[in-house]
């Protein structure tokens, strides 16, 4: 064993004088033991890239004096490692994608994917486990102040680079993007409806219900202003024995002379509508609609969440790969728009 270590050391050293790297391994599988006397072989192969980092597959087969002279290992052990490469500022360089040419390598890179969507998943149901209350408490007071925050939060969220596509069907584009202990989605849909239409049926969250299926029903329960109403949320069981329950502060905001609209969302405490024990209360972060025109009759409708812990099991299934629900509920929400007619009224879908 002490030449893999020497191996594995060496190799390591170089790849930091060639660049800085921060490796952290993923998965191992051993497969069986290696002997005094043994020969072991490494080969690696970069199998997918993700923005800032690269997953790196490694093989490890040990021959002993006759395997070696026939040239038939044993395969005693595989590792899927992560790398995460930093310029001379210690900055993280962002990675070239990849393309698959040969079968193998299709099939490395699909389960690069797959592998990155579990460690996604597993990564935010342990952290969040504990989730510790972020919204924040309604002030009449200091209204204007909440609002506009609201609106800085969602286009702060909306500014960030380093989101990375996860899936490209059709109409809709998702990109999850991850910066520690946060993960946040972003799904873009092409509508054939102009951007105002889309605006006025998406900001009137009492219509949600119509297109979204994780919302049973959504009220105005304080109209704040024009551009700003306090809704309750109810929603369908995701996991565990209750339904979630939400009391969120939409802002919506026009910027009509660069075509583009925002409807910014977050949660709020209200004292009139305290947690039910029929509802587990639940919490939006940071989350909203930014939409903005192609041409004169159709738009893209971008949807921006930061995925908290109560809000985790509706994104569960895209994360881990199992499920296509956010696609499910895109296409609907496209239907929804273009299906109206120019006057804002809901055709049957």
């Amino acid at each position: 064993m002490a030449w893999m270590e020497t191996v594995a050391t060496i190799s390591a050293s170089r790849l930091c004088r060639a660049h800085p790297l921060l490796k952290s391994v993923d998965m191992f599988k051993f497969r069986g033991p290696s002997t005094v006397g043994d020969r072991l072989v490494f080969n690696a192969i970069v199998n997918n890239t993700f923005q800032t980092c690269v997953e790196v597959g490694v093989r490890v087969e040990a021959f002993d004096c006759q395997e070696w002279s026939e040239g038939l290992g044993r395969h005693i052990n595989s590792a899927f490692l992560i790398y995460k490469a930093v310029d001379d500022k210690e900055e993280l360089v962002t990675f070239p994608k990849i393309k698959p040419i040969s079968k193998d390598d299709f099939r490395r890179y699909c389960g690069a994917i797959a592998r990155k969507r579990i460690r996604l998943g597993r990564k935010y149901v342990i952290s969040h486990k504990q989730e510790i209350p972020l919204c924040v408490h309604w002030d009449i007071r200091n209204q204007v102040s909440l609002s506009d925050d609201n609106v800085e939060a969602f286009k702060k969220l909306v500014a960030k680079s380093g989101w990375e596509m996860t899936s490209a069907v059709e109409k809709i584009k998702i990109y999850t993007l991850e910066e520690q202990d946060i993960l946040s989605v972003w799904v873009e849909k092409h509508v054939e409806k102009p951007a105002h239409l889309a605006y006025h049926l998406l900001s009137d969250f009492t219509k949600r219900p119509l297109w979204d299926p994780h919302y049973v029903s959504c009220e105005v329960i304080d109209w704040v202003s024009e551009d700003d109403q306090i809704y309750y949320i109810t929603c369908p069981i995701a996991s565990g024995d209750k339904p979630k329950d939400l009391v969120v502060l939409v802002s919506r905001r026009s910027l009509k002379d660069s075509n583009t609209y925002t409807v910014a969302v977050k949660s709020v405490i209200l004292p009139s509508v305290p947690p039910s024990p029929q509802y587990v209360r639940s919490e939006i972060i940071c989350a909203g609609f930014l939409i903005h025109a192609i041409d004169s009759s159709s738009c893209t409708v971008s949807y921006f969440n930061q995925i908290s812990a109560s809000i985790l099991p509706y994104f569960a299934g895209n994360l881990g790969g199992w499920s296509k629900s956010i696609e499910e509920t895109a296409g609907s929400c496209i239907r929804f728009i273009e299906n109206a007619t120019d006057d804002g009224s809901i055709s049957i879908f």
